[in-house]
């Protein structure tokens, strides 16, 4: 695995494809031992008083590298070269991309030579190319050599061995180097002579919090949805994760409380349940909306009725499966009979909870039943039914089968997430194409650190959260999450020593320890939930439905940080999946 520097790319760069070119080569498999430099400052360059190469690829025993990437369309008319941005903005280069790529391996090949004092063989290879990740360029000039373009095409071969070529193509031109150069001691002293020159990165904490900052904002598509709901008595609202549904919801059922109706606002999972019943007890007219999940709230309307002391005996007796499929809807719409019903019904995670029990219990639950009364339901109808209860599209059916006529609308703009996180979640999700039109928000990239054993694992965990917490990061604000649970996952058993220390969801800390509380939770626990950073750890199939589903509730839980913690067998995949984010279908969907 390369080494890239600075391990992330800044949230200043405003070129996707340097984004994308960026996450190609940190995932490309064959690297190690290569070094890659991105934004490279020179002080000259040719004739200017200062200059940027885009990446520079220290090799070992090959040479170093000089890229030039442009994204988008580029066309050359009368000797002008111009590209045009996926906006259909144009802008002019001074110069050919060749010819800038050309002077910046110069200018570095000078300011190595003239800087390391002999340090550095005269003969080493240093070669360029131009990188074009969304585009086919065939056309063949004198002013550059064929395999010095690195096009859309090239880059679905593997691109350690692309760029390998480019190098040896460059020496076979040249006086041959030394053999084996640049060493290793090579590599080190050409890094600790350009790392000086590297642009200073904004704290991570900092970046965290600018991108919070910004994610805090109500869409346009969110406002004319909520204008939808206010206008018509049933709708249902589906959309991809972190199009902003369960805030809407919960802005959707505070307005109806504050007009005087008695709302009910439910979902399917606990820790969201709880987050929203903390969230609506200090509302103005919070005494008229009940918040919280499905089953903890039937559960504390059937012990509010004569049928309690029956239940708990059954509880005592059954196994869980029977107890939520059965028992609950059961008795849950004969004590509902007997209660007075809502005005107005919330539902957030449909697609969890629309089974023909649960409808029974709805229509008790709501006056008028879902056939003629207010309701407002949210669900996400893509890849978040992992639960195993039925499909998305009977839950769509049976909702049809009790309310024949209702509105429906979407949500299509991803909200929660930075566009860094929004792509990389429906690309390893498996998705065709983008679920949901990308933020504005870039964010940090996502972080991809690789391990071969649970030991290598829980070290590189230890070095994140270390990182994390050094670097000013709110512990709150991070979350470890595994499809396992904590003493199954890979990381169990992991020491944080005096820097942190890792506790499950809910368990109670004691009050004398000192220390910062980092918390861990399995997928499935925390789906419905979000966090400003996110840690998911035992990464070890990308490629099947199940996986996927996971992958894609996981990943979307985070909002303005992702780090994934992969296994070392899963690399191919990623990269090639790294590629398919290349395609026109994934780009047009960034804007």
């Amino acid at each position: 695995m390369a080494k890239m520097l600075p391990p992330v790319i800044d949230e200043s760069t405003l070129s996707d494809a340097e984004r994308r070119v960026f996450g190609l080569v940190k995932h490309a498999p064959g690297t190690d031992g290569w070094i890659v430099l991105h934004s490279l400052g020179l002080s000259r360059r040719g004739r200017k008083p200062y200059g940027e190469i885009d990446f520079v690829i220290l090799i070992p025993g090959e040479g170093v590298l000089c890229l030039e990437v442009k994204g988008g369309r580029i066309a050359c008319r009368d000797g002008e070269w111009e590209t045009t941005d996926r906006f259909g903005a144009p802008s002019r280069l001074n110069r050919s991309p060749f010819l800038q790529a050309r002077e910046g391996m110069f200018a570095l090949r000078d300011a190595v030579n003239q800087r390391t004092q002999r340090q550095v063989p005269d003969s080493l290879v240093f070669a360029y190319a131009v990188v074009m990740p969304d585009i086919r360029f065939a056309l063949r000039t004198p002013e550059w050599e064929s395999w010095q373009v690195i096009d859309r095409d090239s880059l679905l071969r593997p691109l350690s061995t692309l760029l390998r070529s480019v190098v040896r193509n460059s020496a076979a031109l040249l006086r041959p180097p030394p053999a084996g150069e640049p060493t290793a001691t090579t590599v080190r002293i050409i890094k600790q002579l350009l790392r000086p020159d590297f642009e200073v990165v904004v704290a991570r904490t900092a970046q965290i919090d600018q991108t919070e900052e910004r994610l805090l904002q109500l869409t346009e598509d969110q406002y004319t949805t909520l204008d939808m709901l206010t206008e018509n008595r049933r709708c249902l609202v589906s959309g991809a994760a972190g199009t902003g549904k369960t805030m809407l919801a919960l802005e959707f059922a505070r307005r109806a409380a504050l007009s005087g109706e008695r709302t009910l606002f439910i979902c399917f999972n606990r820790l969201l349940g709880d987050w929203l019943e903390h969230q609506c007890k200090p509302m103005a007219a919070g005494h008229l909306l009940t918040a919280g999940s499905y089953h903890k709230l039937l559960r504390e309307v059937i012990l509010d009725s004569p049928l309690a002391g029956e239940f708990k005996r059954i509880e005592q007796g059954r196994d869980a499966r029977a107890l939520f499929a059965e028992a609950y809807p059961a008795h849950g719409a004969l004590a509902l009979a007997e209660k007075e019903p809502h005005d107005v019904l919330v539902m957030d995670e449909a697609q969890d909870l629309l089974s023909t029990s649960a409808v029974d219990v709805l229509n008790a639950w709501l006056r008028d039943g879902l056939s003629d009364g207010r309701w407002a339901i949210f669900g996400d109808f893509e890849r978040q039914a992992i639960f195993g209860g039925q499909s998305a599209e009977s839950s769509k059916a049976n909702l049809a089968r009790a309310a024949p006529e209702f509105t429906r609308a979407r949500l299509k703009v991803n909200c929660r997430n930075s566009r860094n996180i929004g792509q990389e979640t429906a690309l390893l999700s498996g998705f065709d194409a983008p679920p949901y039109r990308m933020g504005q928000v870039p964010g940090l990239p996502v972080d991809y650190r690789y391990y071969r054993t649970p030991e290598a694992q829980r070290g590189i965990l230890r070095e994140v959260l270390g990182s994390l917490v050094a670097e000013g990061v709110r512990s709150g604000d991070v979350v470890i999450l595994s499809e396992y649970k904590l003493a199954n996952s890979g990381i169990a058993g992991i020491d944080g020593g005096r820097d942190f220390h890792i506790a499950e969801m809910g368990e109670a800390v004691p009050a004398q320890l000192r220390i910062p509380i980092i918390r861990f939770a399995t997928v499935q626990a925390f789906k419905g939930m979000e966090s400003p950073v996110v840690v998911l750890c035992d990464v070890e199939r990308v490629t099947d439905a199940a996986p996927q589903s996971l992958l894609y509730v996981a990943m979307s839980r985070a909002r303005a940080q992702l780090i994934l913690l992969v296994h070392e067998g899963v690399r191919p995949a990623v990269a090639a999946i790294a590629r398919a984010g290349l395609q026109a279908a994934w780009s047009s969907h960034s804007d």
